[in-house]
């Protein structure tokens, strides 16, 4: 991979995609879990910005793992927007990523709330992945749930209309 290319459009894509992503979801919380706006940013941005950074790195190592055929398909989809046959793989790889994406955002609000919350201060010192994992039914996880379903559908209608300016 030639790393004297600057992905440009990729990371203005990302950078506003992300800015849509952190409003729907801090307006999850403020109106579902009466966060204050401020909090609900913060815990917002913190939630999104540990996802895309740990989707980033999972990205580049999974690319090098591919087969030559699919990483040139990868790489020309971030590079210029532009990609092949849809391979069944790749729609499962999706449904991975936001499920694991959903789990990390769980332990990301988790861990604002151990840091700023101070009721949780009382409580707990640390944050545990197990401990995110317990509380699946809880109406947190549930509020967080559909922020983020909403917000990867917003991810997902955006895209759309990308493409569909591109061709």
């Amino acid at each position: 991979m030639n790393l004297t290319i600057l992905p440009l459009r990729a990371i203005i894509s990302q950078s506003l995609i992300l800015l849509v992503i952190i409003a729907i979801e801090s307006w999850f919380f403020q109106i579902r879990l009466n966060l204050t706006p401020k909090v609900s940013v913060e815990y917002a941005t913190v939630m999104n910005l540990i996802s895309t950074c740990i989707g980033w790195v999972v990205f580049f190592y999974g690319v090098s793992l591919l087969p030559d055929i699919w990483e040139k398909q990868m790489v020309a989809y971030i590079l210029f927007g532009k990609i092949g046959t849809l391979y069944p793989m790749f729609i499962l790889l999706i449904f991975v990523f936001f499920l694991i994406s959903l789990i990390i955002k769980l332990v990301g609000f988790n861990l604002c709330d151990s840091l700023w919350n101070e009721q949780s201060k009382n409580r707990a010192t640390g944050i545990k992945i197990f401990q995110s994992l317990r509380e699946l039914r809880t109406p947190k996880f549930m509020v967080i749930t559909a922020a983020h379903t909403c917000s990867n559908l917003a991810i997902w209608l955006i895209l759309f209309l990308q493409r569909s300016q591109l061709t």
